[in-house]
């Protein structure tokens, strides 16, 4: 059953009167659409014929099936909208009802097609205000300095003069200076006070080491098995904690 579009009411109010329940109705189309609705007549009066018709802008493109029925009571009648491949997407008109053998006309407005809705265009102050929007966002960039290029790390079997060099370049890198250096990330009191004590044991142990060949005969002081056993195992902790701290670190 096809969709009733409008009610049209005659001799309801008076003789030959003639009533729209809506306003005005649309159908929606595309070009090249086509699709069938009805029109309800409903006669409060004695039996009538009217005539429908439309105005120039919609011939052609609706037709009535019956263009002057006969109405008892209520009378359906069909119609046709379509519009041509080629035809204007939205076209405005009227359909007009006549009554009374031609002494009463009256028409309501009819809407064929849909209306696009077109993108909103930014206005030209929009891009302006968004840049200034975005500079205010940006947080202002420090500046960069020029990279400083690391020394390369010293082999550890150079010597003992070269890992005690890289080790004092590691440790003295943990703590801030008056000259600006890059401190250490992630080192706290906590974190510190381990890598001191085992710098510092280093440092004594190649003192002991050194002072060990260097003292005349009169002065050397003897060392048991178990000494130099403790003494090893401490100066490979050390180094070995102090060499995975600076490859960390690096």
């Amino acid at each position: 059953m096809e969709q009733i579009f409008q009610n049209v009411i005659i001799n309801r109010q008076e003789i030959n009167s003639i009533e729209f329940e809506k306003e005005s109705i649309e159908i929606p189309l595309y070009p090249g659409g086509e699709e069938t609705f009805e029109i309800l007549v409903t006669n409060h009066g004695s039996p009538t014929h009217i005539h429908l018709s439309v105005s120039e802008e919609l011939k052609g493109q609706i037709t009535f099936l019956r263009d002057n029925p006969y109405v008892l009571q209520k009378e359906y009648v069909s119609a046709v909208a379509r519009i041509p491949q080629e035809g204007r997407v939205l076209t405005k008109g009227q359909i007009f009802i006549t009554a009374g053998y031609g002494s009463k006309r009256k028409g309501f407005p009819v809407q064929l097609g849909k209306v696009e809705a077109k993108p909103q265009e930014p206005s030209k102050d929009e891009p302006k205000k968004w840049e200034e929007d975005t500079e205010e966002f940006i947080p202002s960039r420090p500046s960069v300095s020029e990279p400083v290029k690391k020394a390369s790390r010293p082999r550890t079997g150079g010597g003992s003069g070269g890992i005690s060099s890289s080790v004092l370049r590691g440790f003295k890198g943990g703590f801030p200076s008056s000259q600006g250096k890059r401190t250490q990330r992630g080192m706290g009191h906590n974190e510190r006070l381990p890598l001191a004590l085992a710098f510092g044991g280093f440092l004594l142990l190649v003192s002991l080491f050194f002072l060990y060949f260097v003292l005349p005969a009169g002065l050397q002081f003897s060392v048991s098995f178990f000494q130099a056993l403790l003494f090893s195992i401490l100066f490979v902790t050390c180094t070995t904690y102090i060499l995975l701290r600076i490859m960390e670190e690096g």
